[in-house]
């Protein structure tokens, strides 16, 4: 599912992003200072207000997202994964957010498909291609935590 070209990549746009958030961060936080030099205070409290609205939308809407992405890769490719065989029983259509990234809840079953003692919860990722797999078939599916970092047929 992932390859360390696409960890490269998440890496690569979290740079990206922090540099094009942070330049006019820089230019705001000058501005605050040459106004505090100054003592123009209507102007030091305007601009510090700005400053700190920059901050808080720029990296609650386009970082953290990316960077939870990118912590999702970082577990899946290189943290502590388990393997489980079972039979798929249902994927939902509905996407949930879990840890910051949006994954569709699924059900393998690792024992008897009538027993849901034997379900077992997985997270597979909203942003790939869903798959198409049928009920009852046999998938191997590798996972660090509830999320899916690949799976094989069986």
């Amino acid at each position: 599912m992932y390859t360390e070209q696409d960890y490269t990549d998440i890496r690569g746009q979290i740079k990206r992003r922090s540099l094009a958030l942070g330049a006019p961060a820089a230019l705001l936080l000058a501005a605050v200072i040459a106004s505090f030099v100054f003592r123009i205070r209507w102007l030091t409290m305007a601009l510090s207000i700005v400053l700190g609205v920059w901050c808080i939308f720029g990296y609650g809407m386009l970082l953290y997202p990316v960077i939870a992405y990118g912590r999702h890769l970082d577990e899946v490719l290189h943290g502590r994964v388990r393997s489980a065989t079972g039979a798929f029983k249902e994927m939902e259509s509905v996407a949930v957010m879990r840890d910051g990234v949006k994954y569709y809840p699924m059900m393998i079953s690792v024992g008897d498909m009538e027993n849901p003692e034997d379900d077992r919860l997985f997270y597979y990722d909203a942003n790939l291609p869903r798959p198409d797999w049928k009920i009852g078939e046999m998938l191997t599916v590798t996972a660090h935590d509830k999320a899916l970092g690949a799976w094989v047929r069986a």
